[in-house]
Parts: C-alpha cells; sequence; structure tokens
C-alpha cells in the first residue's frame, strides 16, 4: 500500500474540486436542455474513419452508430441478427459441418440479410455487399480487422440478392459472428483504382468523404464533423428498424479527461465514458460521491482489459523471469482499491474470474516485491549504485512504458507502476504520446522500445488469437493487422488457440480454454492489469441506455431516449 501512496493519486479529488468551482462560474456554454438531443464527451479524436481496417476500441465505439455489424452480443451474452434475418446455427440447419475436399471438416453457413435493408442513400444492402467485403477481407494487400473477420470464409457464394452460403475450410465456433459489411457501389471503385493499404486508406470514401450517407447502413448517419472537435449523428432515413428516438447525438471532443468532467458538471455534454475514452474512474467516484442525483451511473461487468505488452524484441524482456518479475512487482489490488474503489477486478489472465471458463487452477501473481527482487537476482539483475539494478555488463534496467496523452487513468496507472518498480530496482520511463502516434509507430508498427499500455476487448465471438496468435503480429506483410504488439510467438499456445476456435461443445470449449490460460500464465506475453467495468456517467433522463451489452452499446442506439 506504501507504494500506491507514495505517488499523488488523490490529485483526481484536486482536478474535481477545481472542475466545480469552474463550472460555477466558467466561460463553458451551458447546453440547453434539449429531449432530442445527447451530446456524449469523448476523447481521443478518430484519424482514421474506416470500420474495417485498424480498428481498436475507440473506432468500435464510434463507427456501429452508423454501420452495424452482421451480428451482435447483448447484456445477456446472446448473439443475436442485426442485419441477417435469422442467426445461422446447427440446430436451425442455416450451418451444417461438412466435409472438405482435403479430407477435414469444414462448415457452410447461410447467412440471408433482413428485408428493406438500405445504404443511406438508397441503395439496397444486398449479398454483391457481402460478396466484395469478403474479397475485400481476403485481400493480403488491404488488411481487415480480425475480430470476426469475412476472411475466416474460404469461398462464398451468392444464392440470391439477400443471401449467401459462406464456406469455412475447418469448424469455428464463431461460425455465426460476423462484422460490419462494406458497400460495394462506393468502396468498389476506390478499391478498384487503389488495390494496396496505404493509397486506399487515403483514397477510401470513409476517409474522403465521411458524410457521404451511402457509407452507413445503421439507425443514424454521420451527417457532421470538425476534425478534433465533433462528430455528428442524425437518423438514416432508409433505416427499416427502430426509429431512433434522440434526433441528433453529438460526440464532442476535450483534450484531457479534467475539460470533460468540467464540461459535464457545467452542463454542456450530457454523458461521459469512464475510461478509457473518457473521465477517469477516480473521478466518476468522487463525482458520485459529492452529486450522486444529478446523474445516473451506469456501471456493468467489463471484459476490457487493460494490459502491458511486453515486447519480446527487447533482449531484456524476452527473459520470462523478468516478465515474471514485472508482475510481482505491481501491487493491482491496492492500485484497483486506491484509485478504483475496488470496482476494478484484478486480472489475472485474459478472462475475468466471473467468466464459467475461467481457470481457477492457473498460475497466479499477486504482489510479491520480495519476490519480484529474488527473480531478478537469480536473473543476474542486482541494485546499482543509484538504487537501480544492472547486469554484469554494466546495462541498467531501465524500460520505457508507452501510454495515450490525456487519458488520467492511464497516467494515473503509470505513475504507480513507476513508483512500485523503483522499489524492486527498476526504472520506468513514462512517455505519453497522442493516439494517432499510438495506434500507429507504437503500436501497428511497433516501435515501442519496452512496454505499452492499452485495453483489448474480446467479445464472446472474438478469439484470443487476435492478441496471442503468432499470426496476429502486426508487421509490413500483414499490412500491421493483429493486437499480438509483443510479438509473442509460441507453438504451445498457437495449437491451444486453434483448439479453442473449433470447440462448439462448451465442456470442449472450457477446457481449451483453461490451457490458453495456463499457457498464458507460464509465458506472460502481457502484463494483465484488471478489467473496466462498463461505466457511463449520463443525465438521469437518459433512458434505455444498455450500458451491459458485450458488443458495443451504440449497436443498440436507437433505442436510447430522453424523457
Amino acid at each position: 500500500m506504501k507504494s500506491v501512496k507514495s505517488v499523488p493519486i488523490s490529485f483526481a479529488k484536486v482536478i474535481l474540486a477545481g472542475a466545480v468551482i469552474a463550472a460555477a462560474g466558467s466561460s463553458v456554454a451551458t447546453a440547453q436542455s434539449n429531449k432530442s438531443q445527447l451530446v456524449v464527451g469523448q476523447l481521443q479524436f478518430l484519424t482514421n474513419f474506416h470500420p474495417l481496417v485498424q480498428v481498436n476500441n475507440t473506432k468500435r465505439l464510434v463507427v456501429n452508430y452508423s454501420l452495424r455489424p452482421m451480428t451482435a452480443f447483448n447484456e445477456n451474452v446472446e448473439n443475436q441478427c442485426i442485419l441477417c434475418e435469422t442467426l445461422p446455427t446447427i440446430e436451425n440447419g442455416l450451418a451444417k459441418i461438412v466435409d472438405m475436399p482435403d479430407g477435414k471438416k469444414g462448415m457452410k453457413v447461410t447467412l440471408a440479410l433482413k428485408k428493406g435493408l438500405a445504404w443511406g442513400d438508397g441503395v439496397p444492402v444486398t449479398s454483391k455487399d457481402i460478396e466484395f467485403t469478403w474479397k475485400m477481407g481476403r485481400d493480403p494487400k488491404i488488411g481487415f480487422s480480425n475480430y470476426n473477420a469475412w476472411d475466416r470464409a474460404s469461398e462464398l457464394e451468392i444464392v440470391d440478392d439477400r443471401t449467401v452460403i459462406l464456406t469455412l475450410p475447418q469448424v469455428l465456433s464463431s461460425y455465426n459472428s460476423w462484422d460490419q459489411v462494406l458497400p460495394a457501389h462506393l468502396e468498389g471503385p476506390v478499391y478498384a483504382a487503389n488495390p494496396t493499404l496505404d493509397t486506399y486508406v487515403k483514397q477510401s470514401l470513409y476517409n474522403t468523404q465521411p458524410t457521404n450517407p451511402g457509407l452507413w447502413n445503421g439507425s443514424y448517419l454521420l451527417s457532421d464533423y470538425q476534425i478534433g472537435t465533433r462528430i455528428v449523428f442524425t437518423p438514416n432515413p432508409k433505416w427499416q428498424g427502430t426509429k431512433p428516438h434522440l434526433q441528433r447525438i453529438v460526440l464532442s471532443y476535450r483534450d484531457n479527461s479534467s475539460a470533460l468532467l468540467q464540461n459535464l458538471l457545467a452542463g454542456a455534454v450530457d454523458a461521459v465514458p469512464v475510461s478509457p475514452g473518457g473521465i477517469s474512474f477516480s473521478q466518476m467516484l468522487d463525482l458520485r460521491a459529492q452529486q450522486p442525483k444529478k446523474f445516473t451511473y451506469h456501471l456493468a461487468y467489463g471484459t476490457n482489459l487493460e494490459r502491458i505488452a511486453v515486447n519480446f524484441d527487447n533482449p531484456i524482456l524476452k527473459d520470462k523471469s523478468v516478465r515474471q518479475a514485472l508482475l510481482y512487482a505491481i501491487d493491482r489490488k491496492a492500485i484497483s482499491d486506491e484509485l478504483f474503489g475496488g470496482l476494478q477486478p484484478v486480472a489475472h489472465g485474459i478472462l475475468s474470474d466471473q467468466n464459467a471458463f475461467y481457470n481457477k487452477d492457473m498460475m497466479i501473481y499477486k504482489y510479491d516485491a520480495a519476490k519480484a527482487k529474488d527473480l531478478l537476482a537469480k536473473a543476474g539483475w542486482k541494485p546499482g549504485r543509484d538504487g537501480i539494478c544492472v547486469n554484469g555488463q554494466g546495462d541498467r534496467l531501465s524500460l520505457e512504458l508507452v501510454s495515450t496523452a490525456g487519458n488520467q487513468t492511464r497516467e494515473q496507472i503509470a505513475q504507480v507502476i513507476q513508483s512500485q518498480m523503483k522499489e524492486v530496482c527498476v526504472e520506468i520511463k513514462n512517455n505519453f504520446v497522442p493516439l494517432q502516434e499510438f495506434n500507429g509507430e507504437m503500436a501497428r508498427k511497433r516501435k515501442f522500445k519496452a512496454l505499452m499500455m492499452s485495453s483489448i476487448d474480446f467479445s464472446p465471438s472474438v478469439s484470443p488469437r487476435i492478441a496471442l496468435g503468432s499470426d496476429a503480429i502486426p508487421k509490413a506483410e500483414n499490412n500491421g493487422v493483429g493486437n499480438n504488439f509483443s510479438a509473442y510467438a509460441s507453438p504451445d499456445m498457437d495449437k491451444a488457440l486453434g483448439e479453442l476456435e473449433m470447440s462448439l461443445d462448451p465442456n470442449a470449449a472450457k477446457k481449451a480454454w483453461g490451457t490458453v490460460q495456463q499457457i498464458f500464465a507460464e509465458d506472460l506475453p502481457m502484463l494483465p492489469l484488471y478489467f473496466y467495468p462498463r461505466a457511463y456517467v449520463a443525465v438521469p433522463d437518459l433512458v434505455n441506455f444498455r450500458q451491459g451489452t458485450l458488443d458495443p452499446l451504440q449497436i443498440w442506439s436507437e433505442e436510447w431516449e430522453r424523457k
């Protein structure tokens, strides 16, 4: 506990008090009460609007207002059709296990679009859009998202204007989870003229004309934006589902969480997410204590894992003993208790201990500074004259920790980790960089030198391969696709991931998940910190705000209403 209190973590209360005072006599324009509009305060403006290229949590929480996935998981962990007519299952015959030409088992999955689906310009959403997205997804020169990727299908057959049959070359438990589709009539010509990722992304209408209604098929259209300042969504008149209650949703951007909090208190914004991407958790707790009735505090179980990627190209970090020592040195429970009121559960792996597939028998790293020091000593690292460890060659145990600038929660955590690591003779140098540099140079191009703090959210259908598979290491050859920023490569893990992905039976899935978690705990390709609860602070008249959905809540934004 001493190590947490040795840094000024209580400054959240100071910031809050300053925000309250500032709000009272602030020049911030107070929003008029408008029941037809919702202004959502945000951090980290998107630098690339394309929904399937360089996908991260920030992008997923924006594009789903306007571009819907084929399927998504709700708050009850139920997979449901969003754009499709009927969810394919083995039981209803829309998914079948078949013999493949190579003698192995594969699958045939039938997807039928709902009747009346249209792009915002009135052009129908058809099988040709699915086919186009599938072809682009399989193009190695492009590199689409690998969340519920279309390239899992090796063949696609168009049955009619609304129906396709996808052939999967192997049995996959995620066979009925699929990503967004793109408008072939608009993006097709752009792709034909720009067949490589660099030129395509620059020329894609999602980046050159993001307010073109034909790019979007959800309940809202991205109708206006100003770089770094705002994104405006208005109802899509061509949407055939539930008509949106709100006539205008505005994402209003600020530079830091203190400014977000000030604007929330002043009434300039109606809702803010709680970190990542919004106010810090400690700010939310203090606000709830001081203003328990002024706002509604939406809290739900979360699967969003905050983790530290460990660069395996760094010779210091290749040593598993060093990685283990680093995790033993972080008092994650104290961090959660002090900064988050104990509401952000410690992560012992990639699954929460509340998950049915959690492996309670895997290796657990509880805070143990003495054990961390012992592991470092056995690895050849001994305290130097200034208290920082050195090895036999005189190299200092100094590591850079990179994270996003303006994210107060991460800045707080980084300072605490810096203090705790110093106690076991590890020097941490914090480096907070702008989002564009973080997502590009640091993450996708893997230019971070040692450690990188970020989050990853696994929908129930998403394989942990996206962060742990050797084929998910972002590099030039795959156009930076994948979230395995550590460059971790393990044949045992790859095998376990393959078995997990093919597990249709819950018992087999639990066993496979157990193996994946055990290998993870032994190898530590990243350092798990905690799980973010899904949290928002909003005006109390906002209803039908389904905060607990396991896929982005914006998928159901047409249900939001102010009463």
